[in-house]
């Protein structure tokens, strides 16, 4: 599946290599503890525009201010969360959405709330095995490289890039060129594999790197497009 003189992987996280056990049961938790009551089904059906749409450039969202701190960037998923629950309807005192949504921004950094799917270390095995390296490269929180040690499996990726830290997110070309200075390979010897054709196919491609799309779900299902497709990491086989 991989191309021949691939020498580095690039892996997004969510619905590529892991993800949130529940994101939004994290947001009903935090309320629950505030008296507040609201359910993932009710969260998951709100209209909710681009959360990152203030942020957005021609070449991709961009947040370099709210980069500079993990402070900063606490206060860019604490706005986000508030907009999350006003988009569901929930009416509260702003003191008492304030206290949930900074709950919520502690919670979402601890790693038991985090999974991997099982085909993750076998494939990252045998890449290892046959002299490729892995990095993970991903729209995501601040403390991912955290979570990815929590989990049991920093040592098997050179290096952990996460949008929070870098200032800009996927299909943004910085982040990518971030993650080819990291793994010292050039786009032709590095392929990137995500769940995303939008983010991680095309931002991929941006910067002359080949991409591996990864559905498990399906989403993509009867649709025609121009990159290899697969269900399972264990399609990756070198």
């Amino acid at each position: 599946m991989l191309p021949a003189g691939t020498r580095t992987v690039l892996f997004d996280f969510d619905r590529t290599l892991g993800q949130y056990r529940s994101h939004y049961g994290i947001y009903v938790h935090a309320a629950a503890e505030h008296g507040v009551a609201i359910t993932e089904e009710r969260l998951a059906a709100a209209d909710l525009d681009d959360a990152w749409a203030r942020w957005m450039t021609p070449r991709g969202p961009e947040h370099r201010d709210e980069s500079a701190s993990e402070a900063a960037f606490a206060a860019v998923r604490k706005q986000i969360a508030v907009t999350r629950f006003r988009s569901a309807g929930v009416e509260v005192a702003d003191e008492v959405l304030v206290a949930i949504v900074e709950q919520i921004v502690d919670l979402e950094g601890q790693p038991e709330h985090f999974i991997l799917y099982d085909d993750a270390v076998p494939a990252l095995e045998r890449l290892a095995r046959a002299g490729i390296q892995s990095l993970v490269v991903s729209n995501h929180i601040w403390r991912l490289p955290e979570v990815i040690r929590a989990l049991g499996v920093s040592a098997r990726f050179e290096g952990v890039i996460t949008s929070a830290r870098v200032g800009v997110r996927k299909p943004h070309p910085e982040i990518f060129e971030a993650a080819l200075r990291l793994a010292g390979t050039s786009p032709a010897e590095t392929v990137y594999v995500g769940d995303s054709y939008r983010h991680d196919v095309l931002g991929a491609r941006g910067v002359g790197m080949a991409s591996i799309l990864i559905d498990r779900e399906g989403r993509y299902a009867g649709e025609e497009l121009d990159v290899p497709v697969i269900k399972s990491l264990e399609e990756l086989a070198p």
